[in-house]
């Protein structure tokens, strides 16, 4: 098949529209970020109002109900754990100067005695915190800096406004019309167009439905695994070593994060450990081993849990990605867009992964 000059201005036309598209989303970005979580959320909840609405349930009153019901559990998550955290983060930290002083002061000392008696070497206590202390001047510095650049102006409390009273309204007008919706976009195309898009269409929902819902379940459970398990860890250490011994400071609230952060695969994984590991040292001094076992078999156990079932039950094979090209995709979205970026690297993956084979395809045909 020859391209024609229909074809050609086709083609011109559709990437004037694209380039078009984002130059317009770029220069609203600024209030974007609203609509992008409603519409996400819409679509993690649509087939959950098809079903109710498949049992007679008007779709409106689907959608208030369940977007409703998803708000008010990340209000009483948020109202429940923010307190929380802050109370025992302030407490951490008023007790953080002991911990360190008494690292720094006795145990490496007497550690790196023992270590330099075996080696024949003599490390410092100095040589090896002052990169720890590097390591966080610097954080503090970028912590600052994203602080202050957050909080500048009213511009933070505005951001924080829509969203928290935008995303709702968003996610349910989304999900009135989601069938209208999508129709209405095919209907925008040209009707040669449509069939194929249809499919493509129906191809990416089917991979990034189970790449968005799976992973988010995933996350979710792995989650409240490992917030139970560094929770309970302190009752554990103290059976084998036969001493009182506390639980993790601020477990519930790592082992939530690290399971957050499991949509980060590897990445999310490395963070979590190392900050297990980071506030292990400095609560248990290294006086005792029970604590450093349990992290390591919590960690395996939820690696586990991941890989070989929650993963292969939740999300299974539809998603078909090899991890090196999520790597690099992690990777060129953290370069490309930071935090933000790496969120959304895999599911542009997925996407990309069903439209390029078809492109691919339409170009071979286009030369044979």
């Amino acid at each position: 098949m020859a391209f024609t000059r229909q074809h050609l201005l086709a083609i011109c036309l559709t990437l004037l529209l694209v380039g078009g598209a984002f130059v317009f989303l770029d220069a609203v970005s600024g209030i974007l970020l609203p609509f992008f979580v409603g519409v996400v959320l819409a679509y993690l909840i649509d087939p959950l109002v098809s079903r109710l609405h498949g049992y007679g349930i008007p779709r409106s009153l689907a959608s208030a109900m369940l977007v409703a019901t998803a708000i008010s559990l990340l209000g009483i998550g948020l109202v429940l754990g923010v307190p929380m955290l802050i109370e025992q983060l302030s407490s951490f930290l008023q007790r953080l100067p002991v911990y360190l002083m008494t690292l720094q002061h006795y145990v490496l000392p007497s550690k790196l005695g023992n270590l330099s008696g075996l080696l024949d070497v003599k490390p410092t206590v100095e040589t090896l915190l002052r990169p720890l202390g590097l390591i966080g001047a610097k954080g503090a510095e970028w912590t600052v800096q994203a602080m202050q650049q957050a909080m500048n102006g009213i511009a933070w409390l505005v951001n924080i406004t829509l969203l928290i009273v935008m995303t709702p309204v968003v996610a349910f007008y989304f999900l009135i019309d989601w069938p209208g919706i999508s129709e209405r976009v095919f209907l925008t195309l040209p009707k040669t167009w449509r069939g194929q898009a249809k499919k493509l269409a129906q191809e990416i929902d089917v991979k990034l439905a189970a790449y968005l819902r799976g992973t988010f379940a995933v996350c979710v459970l792995l989650g409240l695994f490992y917030a139970a398990a560094l929770t309970g860890m302190g009752w554990f250490a103290t059976l084998l070593a036969g001493q009182p011994v506390d639980t993790l400071e601020m477990g519930w609230a790592i082992g939530l994060l690290t399971g957050l952060l499991a949509f980060l695969p590897v990445i999310g994984g490395t963070i979590g450990i190392l900050l297990m590991f980071g506030v292990a040292l400095i609560q248990y001094q290294l006086q005792i081993w029970e604590p450093y076992a349990l992290l390591g078999v919590i960690y395996m156990i939820g690696q586990i849990l991941e890989g070989y079932v929650l993963t292969p039950l939740l999300v299974g094979n539809r998603v078909g990605l090899h991890p090196l090209w999520v790597m690099f995709a992690l990777m060129a979205g953290a370069t490309l867009g930071g935090i933000g970026g790496m969120m959304l690297a895999v599911p542009v993956s997925v996407i990309l992964s069903v439209v390029l084979p078809r492109v691919l395809a339409l170009w071979r045909a286009s030369i044979d």
